[in-house]
């Protein structure tokens, strides 16, 4: 073998020395750093060496034993010499003074804790109260605004509340006059058809149909039953063609099933169209919404008993929800004679009454 052959394996094992203590060097930090047992087997798998080169090579071998008996000494526990009786009793009093302190604590936790609650439980009620305390001054409010813009009375809010009080007493004047006449006025057709037979002795006289009648009729396409023949004779010509157009006007927003019966009733209750609705009813779109269930035998009921004011339902009022609103024969905290509210409260009212 060469001197240059020679030479050339000497350096390649060199080098593999080499490698191999830098390995065992990088497994030596990485097992510190990670608490790692180190001994002379782990160290090689760590490592990829054998342990017959970790022993052989002496300054490796020294490291490892020092690393493994500082591990050894680290590892053993620290004997803790035993409490006396005096120090155990002052632990002992200690713990349960701390203890008498931390329940005291905890109690006054408790005790404001509870302050805190109920305070907050006022607060609530009063933040209740407030806002529907600004809700009625609301009200009040604009109904004294529209007080004062009806009778333009902005000087004095005592002539003011006079005039409105004489107001609502005209008014109710009023409406109990126009039912006497309506009432009146029947009782007198009857009382003349009555007194005709009986001075004749002989049959009820015809009383034609009106002229205007019959065409509006005829083309709604609706029959001449005996009832509705009968309401069209004993009521003038003009609430007929009144009751009429509010029957257009509920057929123009798809309300009426029936528009014999449902003309029946208009006659009957002096139900109106609103203003100004029937001159447009070539364009009117159907954007109103239908009566809810049950509301028209409601509404008819209570008419009959008393309990609501006589009015059409096409002129109700209705709130952004939809929801209509009639008027109670009760009067109101503001000193109106009736109040308003929704149907459904009204029924349940009623119900209740």
């Amino acid at each position: 073998m060469t001197n240059r052959k020679i030479e050339a394996l000497q350096e390649a094992a060199a080098q593999k020395a080499k490698e191999s203590a830098e390995r065992v060097d990088k497994a030596l930090e990485k097992m510190i750093k990670q608490s790692q047992v180190i001994t002379f087997k782990s160290v090689a798998q760590s490592a990829n060496v054998s342990t017959a080169y970790l022993y052989k090579q002496q300054d490796l071998r020294s490291r490892i034993e020092t690393l493994r008996d500082q591990q050894k000494q680290q590892s053993k526990p620290k004997k803790i010499p035993p409490a006396s009786e005096n120090s155990k009793a002052t632990i002992i009093y200690n713990l349960r003074e701390e203890n008498k302190r931390l329940r005291a604590a905890n109690d006054g936790l408790r005790r404001a804790n509870e302050g805190i609650t109920g305070r907050l439980h006022q607060l609530l009620g009063i933040e209740e109260l407030t806002e529907r305390l600004k809700q009625e001054n609301e009200q009040l409010k604009q109904q004294l605004e529209e007080c004062r813009n009806r009778h333009n009375f902005h000087k004095h809010e005592g002539t003011v509340n006079i005039f409105q009080k004489q107001n609502e007493k005209l008014s109710l004047e009023i409406e109990r006059l126009t039912q006497e006449n309506v009432e009146l006025k029947n009782k007198l057709a009857r009382d003349t058809l009555k007194s005709t037979n009986k001075a004749t002795q002989v049959k009820r006289p015809t009383i034609p149909i009106p002229d205007s009648v019959k065409a509006e009729l005829k083309e709604l396409k609706i029959k001449i039953n005996s009832t509705l023949r009968r309401l069209i004779r004993e009521n003038p010509e003009e609430v007929i063609l009144e009751s009429i157009d509010a029957l257009k006007y509920a057929i123009l927003k798809n309300e009426v099933k029936n528009p014999s019966g449902f003309l029946v009733k208009a006659i009957k209750y002096r139900w109106k169209a609103p203003e100004n609705t029937l001159k447009d009813i070539g364009t009117t779109t159907q954007q109103e919404n239908k009566f809810p269930e049950g509301f028209e035998e409601w509404f008819l009921e209570a008419i009959d008993n008393g309990f609501i004011l006589n009015e059409s339902p096409f002129t109700l009022l209705r709130n952004t929800k939809g929801d209509l609103f009639v008027k109670v024969n009760r009067p109101s905290a503001s000193g109106l004679p009736y109040s308003q509210m929704s149907w459904i409260e009204a029924k349940n009212l009623m119900e209740l009454n």
